[in-house]
């Protein structure tokens, strides 16, 4: 079977920093921020069973916290926002022994579901990068 190559999440200087989800709603047009699909993102991504949490790679973590930069959880998800439609890369955590590509497609099942039923906007794709495999014990204390 041939593996299908992703392309690399583009700049996002081609993408708006807001998705429009109504432009001719007779109040105003309605606008959802990155941020807010963010959040969307990782209740849904969390509450798949196996998944411990959302993360980020933690040199990187490192020296962003370092020099005051955004949360860990905010940096593990990027959200590309076209118009009326977003595609999403996010890292996670899993307990171990689980089934990694039945927990990814999991997520990217809820997410997809999560971000279209709350916000009306097409998901075109979800990227899951799993870093790591814990302990459920481990995870707990974390």
């Amino acid at each position: 079977m041939a593996k299908l190559k992703e392309k690399p999440f583009a700049s996002k200087a081609l993408f708006s920093p807001d998705a429009i989800v109504s432009g001719d709603h007779p109040h105003g047009i309605i606008r959802i921020t990155g941020s807010a699909i963010a959040s969307i993102v990782r209740k849904a991504a969390c509450s798949v069973e196996g998944v411990t949490r959302i993360t980020g790679n933690s040199i990187v973590d490192n020296i962003a916290e370092f020099v005051g930069s955004k949360k860990i959880q905010d940096r593990s998800i990027q959200v590309q926002i076209k118009e009326s439609s977003v595609a999403i890369e996010l890292a996670i955590n899993i307990c171990y022994g689980v089934s990694l590509p039945e927990i990814a497609a999991n997520v990217q099942k809820s997410v997809s579901s999560e971000i279209q039923n709350l916000t009306g906007l097409t998901v075109e794709r979800v990227n899951v990068i799993i870093r790591e495999m814990e302990d459920t014990q481990e995870a707990a204390e974390k």
